[in-house]
């Protein structure tokens, strides 16, 4: 009976003593965290007031906010890789008249190691003002009765989200060069100024040629045919209000169709999207002609490969030129977003791992914010693709 309760003893003690050094070696470890907020260069500034700061742990997914009543702050979190998004108002001087706006910023994957730790985040004038957007993008493709890909039905959709008419005239579509999928250190690093971009496709028109009314969309594809005679699970597209097309025998145009115009493409065959997303794509208005950009908008950089230095010549296209932009990825592969966080500070996707073939026959779609009371649709526009687009969604021709 001695010999028993001994054991037993022994054994609690044992427990106990491997419970206190687990909970020594697995406690949570904090980090004063000092976040310093620079305001935006160009703007003469007054004030910022009603700053607050969401911090979102990437590996948990839990959410911390913070508010701010300077532009530096600290903040105790637990240690992790956090996403951090600020919003606020600020005062600044335009034609001297004090003018109020929406400031915003946001830095993704901030390391809060140590004791303290600290970073910046550049603060960004939020333009609300309704214009285009990017409502659709169909670019995973689909798929035959048999399951085998289908190419050639691409499209966006570019919707008025607007109370008044505007004018798709010279509105160009852009492809980055960068993918989210692999991120590199480019020098310069331009992301603050412009879009490094691989494809320029513009509307074309005199200014007043293709009007869309509030609450209305184009279609803009890849190929204005009809898809469902080669697999039911595409679509007709002879309807289109344009497609984008190469002049080579390699593609197929429409003749009923108005081709857009190619201001900038950097294949010497036909540009298909990337049917696994790892692009961003934006709408803009070009701020000067054709020849003028062509000749002044080269931007040369470099960045290290497998050890190797690689020096590189692309087009750059101005940020306050772009209208709207969405990174795309897929789940698994999203490394990076390869705009400005003034343009979208979020991604969305179809797939959740490379080569996910439940990616076909899916779009991404933005998502409704509020009807009005004649009917048309405010679609959602946060400058953030993960809160305003449906990833994985039923493609809008399908319904």
């Amino acid at each position: 009976m001695v010999n028993k309760i001994s054991y037993v003893l022994v054994f609690m003690l044992f427990i106990c003593a491997g419970f206190i050094a687990c909970t020594d070696d697995d406690k949570v470890k904090i980090t004063e965290f000092t976040l310093t907020l620079t305001e935006p260069e160009d703007l003469n500034v007054t004030s910022i007031s009603d700053l607050h700061v969401t911090f979102k742990n990437v590996n948990t997914g839990k959410l911390t906010t913070n508010t701010m009543t300077g532009t530096t702050g600290k903040i105790t979190l637990n240690e992790g890789l956090y996403n951090i998004t600020v919003e606020g108002k600020m005062n600044y001087i335009v034609d001297e008249k004090t003018v109020e706006g929406q400031v915003k910023g946001y830095k993704e994957s901030v390391n809060l190691v140590g004791t303290t730790s600290a970073d910046n985040i550049k603060l960004f004038l939020f333009n609300s003002k309704a214009d285009f957007v990017i409502e659709e993008v169909y670019f995973a493709g689909s798929t035959t009765p048999e399951g085998k890909q289908y190419s050639g039905d691409q499209y966006f959709k570019i919707y008025n989200n607007s109370d008044s008419v505007l004018y798709a005239d010279g509105l160009v579509i852009l492809e980055s060069e960068f993918t989210t999928s692999r991120q590199y250190d480019y020098t310069p690093d331009i992301m603050s100024q412009a879009m490094t971009v691989t494809h320029i496709y513009a509307v074309p028109g005199n200014g007043k040629e293709y009007p869309v009314q509030p609450g209305e969309s184009i279609l803009i594809c890849d190929k204005a045919i009809d898809h469902t005679i080669a697999t039911p699970n595409s679509f007709d597209l002879r309807n289109a209000n344009f497609e984008w097309y190469n002049d080579n025998d390699q593609d197929v145009d429409n003749p009923m169709v108005p081709n857009l115009d190619i201001i900038y493409s950097s294949t010497l065959t036909i540009w298909t999207l990337n049917n696994q997303g790892l692009k961003a794509y934006a709408i803009a208005r070009m701020g000067v002609d054709k020849q003028t950009y062509l000749k002044d908008y080269l931007y040369e950089c470099s960045y290290v490969n497998s050890g190797y230095t690689m020096t590189r010549n692309y087009y750059k296209f101005p940020n306050e030129w772009i209208i709207d932009a969405v990174n795309i990825s897929n789940k698994a592969q999203y490394v990076w977003n390869v705009v400005d966080p003034s343009l979208d500070m979020g991604f969305t996707y179809c797939g959740e791992v490379a080569s996910d073939k439940n990616r076909y026959n899916k779009s991404v779609r933005r998502k409704v914010l509020s009807t009005t009371p004649d009917g048309r649709k405010i679609l959602k526009d946060t400058n953030n693709s993960t809160e305003d687009f449906e990833a994985k969604a039923t493609p809008s021709l399908k319904q």
